[in-house]
């Protein structure tokens, strides 16, 4: 839950802090409510998609399909929305197409805060598999150590098993 408050703090205050007070496109336009609005929740989704990116420790094409599919659908979400009828999308009216996409500020903004709140995130999952390891933690950095690693008594007996089994399985595949 810390994470997360730091993160919408973070997102807020550096968003409003880095677009607010200047021209936003080349013409001179600045930035209202409606283009902060997509600035903020395309870093919310970004940074979500992102932690869980990189928490997950083993990935599978299922897990790729919606964190990068959530992000593109955001995308197609501001198009779709932007286009429909003025009277029904109201202020949102093509704000990602003419605002937002041809700005480059948006497109940095965007990045710089991406980057700025998942450092916080970043360090901590560096800092506790250094320092508090979880048992993936613990087999990644033995297999890393050497191919060949001693079973530690840190693991469950489960754990210990099947990584018994498998070494044996392995063996039998070599030639």
């Amino acid at each position: 839950m810390l994470n997360g408050f730091l993160s919408s703090l973070l997102i807020f205050f550096l968003t409003t802090n880095s677009v607010l007070n200047q021209a936003f496109r080349k013409d001179g336009q600045v930035v209202d409510f409606e283009i902060l609005g997509v600035i903020m929740y395309t870093c919310a989704i970004w940074v979500v998609n992102c932690q869980m990116a990189l928490s997950i420790n083993y990935f599978t094409w299922i897990q790729h399909f919606f964190i990068w599919g959530s992000i593109v659908l955001w995308y197609v979400f501001l198009v779709v929305y932007g286009y429909i009828s003025p009277t029904i999308s109201t202020t949102a009216y093509r704000v990602f197409v003419e605002a937002c996409a041809p700005s480059l500020l948006y497109w940095l903004v965007t990045l710089f805060i991406v980057v700025c709140v998942l450092l916080p995130y970043f360090s901590y999952r560096a800092f506790q598999s250094r320092f508090l390891p979880m048992y993936h933690d613990i087999i990644q950095r033995k297999q890393v150590e050497g191919s060949e690693f001693e079973i530690s008594d840190e693991l469950p007996r489960q754990v210990q098993g099947k990584l018994i089994h498998l070494r044996e399985r392995l063996k039998q595949r070599e030639p």
